[in-house]
């Protein structure tokens, strides 16, 4: 399969504009310090409303199970993206059609076993990626939901780590953990905050101030951004029932409306390509060096 989207047209935006980007693919990676904060959901509603704002979106799902972003999309491929680490098949062979021209690497086997994305395999999704650098917009990453030290490290690669911030105390203590290693151990120097289960903006940009203040303490230079915030809504389950994103299923819904503005705010950032800019997944530095 070829990365073709009907009509399609060279990209345009401020993130384009930099003299030194050499590839039009921006990595984003969205991430937690615990399951059950809406990565996923996130996850596959952001790509598929890029993908609907007619930007070459990719969901690059790594993050296998039973509620995983490939199958909450309706998707069960066949091929996943253990394929492309072990070798056995090429990102074009694996990659499913998703709604509204999204591509879709999916994950794999709802086993129940978490896939380590270390560095060797990280590696291998860069030089498997490489080759479609220039034929998408934004390939979005969906992380395994834990806070383990290689899936810190492949958030921290992306060009644009975002963290999934929920009120709950347990849960907001989870993303101070994320962000805290991201900042401390990985040198981040910019990490966006999307608050997800909200009553309304009002209360997400409230949300987001406090958790400001509790990072300063360790933050040192790096800087925090609120993309905005997703209220807590029932049509986003009663999507996800049908296997389909709230996006495409409830377009109308506050949810639906709220992620539409978070694509369109990622769509007008200037996101900065990883550093050396010419190769995938955000592994420039590290894939020269060998």
């Amino acid at each position: 399969m070829s990365f073709v989207w009907p009509e399609t047209r060279s990209p345009v935006g401020p993130s384009l504009t930099l003299p030194h980007a050499r590839r039009s693919a921006r990595v984003i990676s969205i991430a937690c310090g615990h399951s059950g904060v809406g990565k996923t959901t996130v996850a596959a509603n952001l790509s598929l409303a890029l993908s609907q704002m007619r930007r070459r979106a990719m969901l690059v799902d790594c993050d296998p199970g039973p509620g995983d972003a490939t199958r909450g999309l309706g998707i069960n491929g066949r091929e996943s993206i253990d394929d492309v680490i072990s070798g056995r098949l090429t990102v074009d062979q694996i990659v499913v059609d998703g709604p509204d021209a999204l591509f879709v690497v999916p994950a794999g086997p709802a086993d129940g076993r978490r896939r380590e994305i270390d560095m060797v395999a990280r590696l291998k999704l860069a030089d498997a990626f490489r080759v479609h650098r220039n034929s998408l917009d934004f390939v979005v990453v969906d992380t395994p939901g834990k806070a383990d030290p290689d899936t810190l490290d492949m958030v921290a690669s992306s060009d644009l780590p975002i963290v999934i911030l929920c009120p709950q105390s347990d849960y907001f203590m989870e993303a101070y953990a994320t962000v805290k290693l991201l900042s401390l151990d990985h040198e981040v120097a910019d990490i966006a905050i999307v608050a997800n289960r909200i009553e309304g903006e009002a209360m997400g940009r409230d949300l987001f101030r406090r958790f400001a203040d509790v990072s300063k303490r360790f933050l040192g230079s790096t800087r925090l951004s609120y993309l905005g915030g997703i209220p807590d809504d029932e049509h986003i389950r009663s999507a996800a029932l049908r296997r389909r994103c709230v996006v495409d299923q409830h377009p109308h819904a506050r949810a639906a409306q709220a992620i539409t503005a978070l694509a369109r705010t990622v769509n007008t950032m200037a996101i900065v390509a990883a550093p050396g800019g010419d190769s995938f997944f955000g592994l420039e530095a590290i894939t020269h060096a060998r």
